[in-house]
């Protein structure tokens, strides 16, 4: 397969007003829309100049990381080696830095870093400072990512997406002194790309997007006795298959059609049969004058909830 060079969106970023614009049009950032449709409050309770500051902070570690990959200028600080360390361990191809994408029509953003895995495939990552990584923020980078992923197949429609993942790095010092010193990188699952769409068209349509994701912390949190116990009924019912199929071979063979046990258990086979069934669509396809409406029986099915691991 040939290489895959990574396209321009045709989009102009204006790095000081932080503003995106195709053919004279402006577009909508992602980190905003995201925060307002899915993590509206996300900082209802800190004193915004603390906001700024950690802004700030996060801002000066991008801008180390990307002119040392741009220009090889290496500040001395642990932020940065921090970053090669992580780039050296998981063998990280840096490709681009400050990506922009769009999705061609309303919306646009930038990439802190694309890595290349292969001729046509790239995996994406945000670069975050957080002193803590909650799960809100995790959760928060993943809509990030998934959004970034979608922007970047469209902009480069041969380039495939591999791993999305959030390079937390971090190195200040606390109160008490010590050092808030944190390196990792974490992995996170892309959201499809139908459910990412469907949240960009409510935010165009100026209506709320109903998340998928937002379960009830009393039903999230059931989420692994749910796995267990679906493990269970499949090991469950495919020991009780081997053992039925067994079952039906010996009686078959003794000629058998019926076993009870002292403990009230009942066995019955059943005949081997023929089941006759109507060919709905033969029929119609030959009788096409044959209204058969008035034959169909309709009957209410009681709504259900499916699950799938």
């Amino acid at each position: 397969m040939a290489r895959v060079e990574l396209q321009e969106s045709g989009v102009v970023f204006d790095k000081e007003s932080h503003t995106y614009q195709l053919n004279g049009k402006m577009l909508s950032g992602i980190t905003d829309m995201i925060q307002q449709q899915l993590f509206p409050n996300e900082y209802k309770d800190i004193p915004w100049h603390i906001v700024e500051k950690a802004g700030e902070y996060g801002t000066q570690v991008h801008e180390s990381i990307e002119d040392f990959e741009k220009n090889w200028n290496h500040d001395g600080t642990v932020e940065l080696q921090d970053y090669i360390s992580l780039c050296k361990e998981y063998c990280l191809v840096h490709e681009r830095s400050e990506y922009t994408v769009t999705d061609g029509v309303s919306f646009a953003s930038n990439i802190d870093k694309v890595y290349r895995v292969s001729d046509n495939t790239f995996d994406l990552a945000d670069i975050k400072t957080y002193g803590q990584l909650t799960p809100e923020k995790l959760q928060k980078a993943r809509w990030q990512l998934s959004v970034y992923a979608m922007f970047f197949e469209f902009v480069n429609p041969k380039a495939k997406v591999n791993r999305l993942m959030v390079i937390h790095i971090r190195n200040k010092q606390r109160k008490d002194g010590s050092t808030d010193h944190i390196k990792e990188i974490i992995f996170v699952d892309r959201i499809p790309s139908d459910i990412v769409k469907e949240l960009l068209i409510a935010t165009v349509e100026g209506r709320q997007f109903l998340n998928p994701y937002d379960i009830p912390p009393e039903f999230s949190s059931k989420e692994g006795r749910i796995r267990e116990l679906i493990l269970q009924k499949d090991q469950i019912e495919k020991e009780l298959g081997e053992i039925k199929s067994s079952l039906l071979q010996t009686m078959v063979l003794l000629n058998i059609t019926r076993w009870a046990t002292e403990g009230g258990m009942k066995i019955v086979r059943k005949q081997d049969s023929t089941r006759s069934s109507f060919d709905l669509a033969a029929f119609q396809k030959k009788h096409p004058d044959i209204d058969i409406k008035p034959f169909y029986k309709t009957s209410r099915v009681s709504g259900s909830v499916t699950i799938t691991v």
